[in-house]
């Protein structure tokens, strides 16, 4: 189908038939250029060909097509002759070709080659002829837009049908007419550019006329909105009361209160009243649908709304579930190999949960003497699992110690190291460095069993070693154990060495953290008033509740009951981080200890969440009470993760709880401020000294007491 630039709107079908007595002779054909003739088709010449119309393409380009119908026996020059006529060339000029290859002129139109529709597709070009350097603007060319408005022909398409959808079964070729109905539109009025010679038109022209629906309808009345004057001779002259005598003795007074004045308006056709009356229904339509795109708006912007929070409330406690698996495989991988000194409180914790929980079934089931016989197995079943718990910390702690002690030994022989000049790396070697080093290597070497002779050698060497190390104080010790191993070893057949060779890695150990520097000074100590026993600041307790520091770690935790320690650092964790997140720095969250949370949990709010009395204690939770004011023993209350999250979203407390709830809650802050009484004094210290904000910034939760 060829560019029309002209808007075509109608389609039908032309099946385009030639009588047999017109067809014109046929002339002189040569063979096709791309394929042979068969000797059957040279003996067939005299056979009748059926004449019928079929669509030629001509491609001049890649997008400019044009398609005409020719009959089928019509030569290539006739083609040619016609084609030139409408593109106004000579036909000399113009070439056809198919596939690459130059059509005869003599050829016939169903000669060619035709595609899977029927249709007969040509390459069309001029022929250059002369000089073509010369006068180029002169040179024939195929110009579409003098095919179109000289020849405006209608457009021809053949659409193939096979033979399966027609009714005799035969396939057919159709050729498909395509008409043009453009719209002759009305010349109104307009102007016309004198430079540039361009006419424009108005723009309400460029659609049809226009059609009044109102003047068939064929109104012939009017409505009773028009007045008819007429005059009419009254009693009076003017607008006022008046009687009227109804006879001799009756009169009938006429007030003109009632009275009122027609004064006629603009005329008004019956069109333009109905329409001034559907405008109020018109404006209410309008608003009721914008109402209405407002509403489904709402709508969907809460639905939407409602959908996330949903989704984010699935992902919460999807989360929540998460984490409490988490904990739960934690605390058993925990018991099953315990490490630090908070896990074995974890087992030592177990351990009394199933003793209480074993004594009140007992006291539940027996009495007399079977319980006094029930309460010694208790006793021995305990004895025996503190015990298996206490052999398996020992373990941990000498385990602990010697990685500790290689630890310890790497740092110490490790060079120094800083950042120079262009980011480059140096390393400083030193001879102490060296010296730890190399006395490292021999201290594994007296760790290691080895033969008798091997042992001996060993010892002479470090005995050897030993000569150069006179400054060390325990030199003499060291060295004489040594030589009495080396006696034992030279003079006995079975000896005992194990004790010897026990205090000689604890001396040796010290030899090689030994360095010649000025001596220290001494750190602030005192005396614990338990153990009675002399130590730094470093080893004693500090708590919040206390005034005096008079306990060591070591007694401090022997007074206490052996509890889940993780799990009230866990809670004072969770203080801390939203305290953080409010932007609250200065809270007393991080002045407090773990045994501080302990107390509160347990002395203060009784191991329980105030609203549900739940006792779980991994649940639980210390949010503050009043939102508005910073985080303290006295604005907190217990309640589970839950409950917390549910606390937060509240705004008026006295509109959600009951008065009998607010007032325990007021009861219990009483009661910590009175147990926490230090601790405004201790918060004042920590600014005062500035470790206020290294206890908060850097999430510290123990005071460092050396630095003071």
């Amino acid at each position: 189908m060829s560019d029309s630039k002209y808007p075509t709107s109608h389609v039908r079908n032309v099946q385009l038939n030639v009588d047999p007595s017109e067809r014109p002779k046929e002339p002189p054909t040569c063979p096709p250029p791309y394929e042979k003739r068969s000797t059957e088709s040279e003996h067939s010449e005299e056979c009748c060909v059926d004449l019928e119309n079929v669509t030629v393409k001509f491609r001049i380009s890649e997008t400019q097509v044009v398609a005409q119908v020719y009959p089928n026996n019509m030569t290539i020059a006739e083609v040619k002759q016609d084609i030139s006529r409408k593109f106004e060339v000579d036909p000399e000029l113009i070439i056809l070709k198919q596939k690459q290859q130059l059509l005869c002129d003599a050829l016939a139109i169903n000669s060619c080659q035709t595609d899977q529709f029927g249709i007969h597709e040509f390459e069309m070009g001029l022929r250059i002829v002369g000089d073509s350097s010369s006068s180029i603007g002169s040179l024939p060319k195929l110009d579409l837009n003098v095919y179109y408005d000289k020849f405006r022909l209608p457009d021809f398409i053949t659409v193939h049908i096979p033979g399966e959808n027609t009714e005799d079964g035969q396939p057919k070729n159709v050729v498909v007419e395509i008409e043009n109905k453009a719209i002759i539109k009305p010349f109104l009025c307009g102007y016309r550019d004198k430079i540039s010679g361009k006419e424009y038109l108005d723009a309400f022209t460029q659609t049809g006329p226009y059609f009044d629906k109102w003047k068939y309808r064929r109104y012939r009345t009017r409505d009773t909105q028009t007045w008819d004057k007429k005059e009419k001779t009254l009693n009076t002259a003017h607008e006022q009361a008046s009687q009227c005598f109804l006879d001799g003795i009756n009169m009938r007074y006429l007030s003109s209160a009632t009275d009122f004045v027609i004064v006629p308006g603009k005329y008004q056709t019956y069109a333009q009243k109905e329409r001034a009356e559907r405008k109020l229904e018109k404006i209410l339509l309008i608003q009721r649908n914008w109402r209405r795109w407002i509403l489904w708006k709402y709508i969907h912007i809460r639905a939407k709304e409602y959908r996330r929070l949903v989704h984010n409330r699935e992902e919460e406690e999807q989360r929540y579930k998460e984490c409490v698996e988490q904990r739960v495989e934690r605390q058993q991988l925990i018991k099953q190999f315990p490490r630090t000194k908070d896990d074995f409180d974890l087992l030592y914790a177990e351990v009394g949960r199933w003793k209480r929980a074993e004594l009140q079934r007992i006291t539940r089931l027996y009495e007399g003497p079977a319980r006094i016989s029930e309460v010694n197995i208790l006793l021995d079943k305990e004895i025996q699992l503190l015990n298996g718990v206490e052999r398996q910390r020992r373990l941990v702690y000498n385990a602990m110690e010697d990685f500790r002690k290689e630890q310890l030994l790497k740092k110490l022989g490790k060079p120094i190291e800083w950042i120079g000049y262009k980011d480059c790396k140096i390393h400083l070697d030193l001879l102490r460095t060296q010296r730890v080093r190399f006395l490292t290597e021999v201290f594994k070497d007296l760790n290691k069993p080895l033969a008798k002779d091997k042992r001996l050698e060993l010892i002479r060497s470090v005995m050897e070693l030993l000569a150069e190390e006179t400054c060390f104080p325990s030199f003499p010790e060291l060295f004489d154990l040594f030589e009495r191993e080396k006696n034992l070893l030279l003079y006995t057949k079975s000896s005992d060495t194990e004790i010897l060779r026990k205090r000689q890695n604890i001396l040796f150990f010290d030899l090689i953290k030994f360095q010649k520097k000025e001596p220290e000074k001494r750190t602030p100590s005192r005396m614990c008033m338990v153990c009675k026993k002399v130590k730094p600041y470093a080893q004693f307790a500090i708590r919040t509740r206390q005034s005096h520091v008079d306990t060591c770690k070591h007694c401090y935790y022997l007074k206490l009951v052996a509890t889940e320690n993780t799990v009230y650092q866990s809670i004072l964790r969770c203080i801390q981080r939203d305290e953080r997140k409010r932007k609250c720095a200065t809270s007393f969250a991080f002045v407090l200890q773990p045994d501080d949370v302990r107390h509160i949990i347990d002395k203060i709010w009784h191991g329980h969440s105030i609203l549900s009395k739940c006792e779980d204690i991994s649940e639980l939770r210390l949010p503050r009470w009043l939102k508005s004011d910073e985080w303290s023993p006295w604005n907190c209350v217990c309640l589970t993760e839950k409950e917390t999250r549910d606390h937060y979203k509240i705004v008026d407390l006295e509109k959600v709880y009951d008065p009998k709830l607010i007032l325990e809650v007021g009861n219990r802050h009483m009661l910590a401020r009175s147990s926490f009484h230090t601790l405004a004094a201790v918060a004042t210290e920590f600014q005062e000294t500035g470790q206020w904000w290294k206890v908060g910034m850097n999430k510290q939760r123990t005071s460092d007491l050396n630095a003071v």
